[in-house]
């Protein structure tokens, strides 16, 4: 029963934060619907980007906990031999997995006649937001594993869930921020 309650605890703060993170993410999406419109390319590709980089901050996550609970790297927000193997590991499959996002996506647009506005620069914002969006996620799912497992807590457990809800946010106010400064 004890078991029961930490998780039934432990899920209920989740689920709230990820439904008002829901909340703000639908509301910008509707804000923001005549810029999206303007480039139906990106809705098209906005949500494998959305499911690109929520699948490697979800990887991150789990081997992230999976190093604290073996002792492979410390709980400690320091730099590790496992944390860079890591890091390139994911960058390495997160540059190929967008190459081959865009090639299927951009295949997609063209069979299904989906207007394609200024095709390189919307290739090279892509790129930079998923970046941009890696890096700021490995940087807060490192120092949150830690905090986490330092407080006795399975990172795993919020982080996850949280991570999606937040990534469903900030995919696509990273990528219209980009668009309306270039654009």
């Amino acid at each position: 029963m004890e078991y029961f309650k930490k998780i039934f605890k432990e899920s209920l703060i989740v689920v709230i934060l990820s439904s008002i993170m829901g909340i703000f993410s639908g509301t910008f999406l509707a804000e923001n619907d005549e810029v999206l419109y303007s480039f139906p390319i990106i809705l098209l590709l906005l949500p494998s980007l959305n499911s690109l980089i929520g699948d490697i901050s979800t990887i991150l996550t789990s081997r992230l906990t999976s190093h604290l609970y073996i002792g492979t790297i410390p709980p400690k927000i320091k730099k590790s031999d496992k944390l860079v193997q890591d890091f390139y590991g994911l960058l390495i499959t997160l540059i190929l997995s967008i190459f081959a996002l865009i090639i299927i996506g951009y295949s997609v647009g063209l069979i299904t006649a989906v207007e394609i506005v200024n095709p390189f620069l919307i290739i090279l914002l892509i790129i930079i937001t998923i970046m941009i969006l890696f890096a700021i996620m490995f940087i807060f799912l490192f120092i949150s594993s830690i905090l986490l497992f330092k407080l006795g807590k399975d990172p795993n457990n919020y982080l996850i869930p949280i991570t999606t809800s937040l990534l469903d946010f900030l995919t696509p106010l990273t990528l219209i921020l980009l668009l309306q400064i270039f654009i």
